[in-house]
């Protein structure tokens, strides 16, 4: 698979097999959120990985799931294998504000997933607070996302957006169809 088709194909998923994506596939994917593009090559992220039942369990009440899907959020048989938690140093970039590099660090880690025959679903919905406190953080960190990962039990595809539609939704056979804007929409000067 080459980069654009990876883009092209990536999609959210929120419901998975329940089949372990082993501690190497996670380093994996963290290892190419730390080499991503940051910022005057600053680098102030970390990164946790969660694959163990006890704390899956504890962060998924923290989290927020598919708001325009009816009975979007995974049920207990559904929900990731894993998740990694992106982490802002504080005592690397004291003023924080460690989104747009938390961003391309996660984008970066959702194109390998794909390459990897994961799937995954960035959650920027959570309780920060509670995540940290769960994952008994010290204060110089930040929690900036989530990604939650795991093999896909869902089928999700880019669909045509009508009408400046954004919202997502689910097919009769499960499918969840996200409307993307056209390249002619989107180009200023074609």
């Amino acid at each position: 698979m080459n980069v654009y088709d990876a883009i092209m194909t990536r999609r959210t998923i929120r419901k998975f097999e329940q089949k372990s994506v082993g501690r190497e596939s996670l380093k994996r994917l963290a290892d190419c959120a730390r080499v991503a593009a940051y910022g005057a090559n600053v680098q102030p992220l970390k990164f946790m990985l969660i694959d163990d039942e006890e704390t899956l369990k504890g962060i998924y009440p923290f989290t927020k799931w598919a708001g325009a899907l009816k009975d979007g959020a995974p049920k207990e048989d559904e929900r990731p294998a894993a998740y990694i938690a992106v982490l802002g140093d504080k005592s690397i970039k004291p003023n924080g504000g460690f989104e747009v590099e938390a961003g391309a660090a996660v984008t970066t880690m959702m194109l390998e997933a794909v390459e990897m025959g994961l799937a995954t679903c960035w959650l920027g919905a959570i309780d920060r607070a509670g995540i940290k406190k769960l994952l008994d953080l010290s204060e110089v960190f930040d929690v900036a996302y989530l990604l939650a990962v795991g093999y896909p039990m869902q089928k999700s595809r880019m669909t045509e957006m009508k009408n400046g539609d954004v919202k997502y939704f689910e097919s009769d056979d499960g499918t969840i169809n996200v409307p993307k804007r056209s390249l002619d929409e989107v180009l200023i000067n074609p």
